[in-house]
């Protein structure tokens, strides 16, 4: 009995090569697939990363322990997800904050001591000066001088991070940055002063002055070198860290184009490589003061992206015990009894120090946005990867980071309210990655065997 014409058959073969590489693809694990990105594109993308200069887990601990006692949790280590951080610099393991700002900003690691350079010198572009190709505003905040090392890395590009008057010329000439904030005014001639207000900047020296300013482009200098720590600011003259942080974001969010902020607890290092830890756990404090108002901007303006991590850890310190009672600094209603409570409640944690330097050890990286939501956490990653997750947010691509511990790379598209991961190990000896294009040459050989098939039997016929 015939079944099926010859022209019936054509039409059959015809269906199944068309078909077979759609029914393999998509019976393929997802894995096995390269991830495409589904993220919308939005011009008005913004990130704000928050940088401890030196703070590592431990310091973490200090300062949780003396505002919230043991049951407490500072406000970055509830964001969405987090990972732990390696360090290292292109010539040493244990980094300096140049090469550790350079690699965040840039995505390259170079030497200790260079400022957003090769180790030959060659500028390396970073992510400040990608946001301000896309017509982003931009922003750099520290409690350190704004010519210190881990803001240079974000808008200049030295051999040397001591040579401040190349670093000063080139915020002057080149940089372009939009709000600046820190300390560092001495480092300014007066001519330079005339430049940048020739350039529309507003020079502010004082709390007031930050305060009172609204619009435009602002450089506020609030000390001839660093600013004070937080244990001797003066309140009523020299702006807190969230003061800064809160005008920061204020000015750059008028941008329709989105914005780029880096802000610096940078004064976290300076009680590492004392083994001072009041003003660890002052510093610290603030640092998460400030974390938290960028939090709840990020939390109403979903195209926000908050990022908070470390360069590096410096001191060594571990907790190793406290006798504190159950009197909190947020019971207090002075700002200035509730720092002297602080300063008491950190006499009586005891703790250890292995160095007056920075050290190796892995610092963490807490991150807040949608979408992070689909990425695997407690990764150990390289501090490279910082700069990939932003350059990918900004560019609409899936976010992705590099297990170093498992040299695996994780991937994160988001779609609206839906998200997918794919997780991949460069690998097909060992269990890892499927080429995709085998499945399209397996697809193309059944239907090569399929057509053979159906010749021979008509033929038969």
């Amino acid at each position: 009995m015939r079944l099926m014409s010859a022209s019936g058959f054509q039409v059959c073969l015809v269906v199944i090569l068309l078909a077979a590489p759609i029914f393999v693809a998509t019976g393929a694990p997802s894995g096995y697939l390269p991830v495409q990105s589904n993220i919308a594109q939005t011009e008005s993308r913004s990130i704000i990363l928050m940088i401890g200069d030196g703070m590592g887990y431990e310091h973490m601990s200090l300062a949780g322990l003396v505002e919230y006692n043991a049951t407490g949790t500072l406000s970055f280590e509830t964001l969405t997800w987090n990972a732990s951080v390696i360090t290292s610099s292109l010539d040493a393991e244990i980094t300096d904050s140049a090469a550790a700002g350079t690699a965040i900003a840039t995505g390259n690691k170079t030497n200790n001591n260079m400022i957003a350079v090769t180790p030959s010198g060659e500028p390396l572009e970073t992510i400040l000066e990608i946001a301000q190709k896309l017509n982003k505003s931009t922003g750099l905040v520290t409690t350190t001088m704004i010519q210190h090392a881990t803001p240079a890395a974000f808008m200049t590009h030295v051999e040397s991070r001591s040579d401040y008057s190349e670093i000063t010329s080139q915020i002057v000439e080149q940089a372009g940055v939009d709000v600046l904030m820190g300390g560092g005014l001495q480092h300014f001639s007066q001519n330079q002063l005339n430049t940048m207000a020739s350039n529309g900047y507003t020079l502010v020296t004082n709390r007031t002055a930050l305060l009172d300013f609204t619009s435009g482009k602002i450089l506020g200098l609030f000390a001839d070198s660093y600013m004070d720590e937080e244990r001797y600011r003066d309140y009523t003259a020299t702006p807190s860290i969230l003061e800064m942080t809160n005008k920061s974001i204020e000015l750059l969010s008028q941008d329709e184009d989105g914005f780029f902020l880096m802000v610096e607890g940078g004064q976290i290092d300076f009680a590492g490589h004392d083994n001072d830890r009041i003003g660890v756990a002052l510093e610290t404090i603030e640092f998460d003061k400030a974390v938290a108002l960028a939090l709840e901007f990020v939390q109403d303006n979903p195209d926000t992206i908050l990022i908070v991590t470390a360069d590096h850890e410096t001191g060594g310190m571990k907790v190793v015990g406290h006798n504190l009672d159950d009197v909190l600094p947020g019971s207090l209603m002075q700002e200035s009894d509730r720092r002297s409570l602080r300063v008491e409640r950190a006499t009586n944690v005891t703790t250890t120090w292995s160095s007056t330097y920075h050290t190796a050890t892995p610092v963490g990286l807490f991150c807040y946005g949608s979408v992070f939501e689909s990425l695997p956490g407690d990764l150990l990653i390289d501090n490279t990867d910082i700069f990939t997750l932003m350059a990918d947010y900004y560019a609409g691509e899936p976010l992705s980071v590099t297990d170093v511990s498992t040299s695996t790379t994780s991937t994160s598209s988001t779609t609206g309210d839906s998200t997918t991961t794919s997780t991949t190990s460069g690998s097909t000896t060992d269990g890892g990655t499927t080429d995709p294009n085998l499945i399209l040459y397996a697809s193309a050989g059944l239907g090569i065997v399929v057509l053979v098939a159906v010749v021979y039997v008509l033929r038969r016929r």
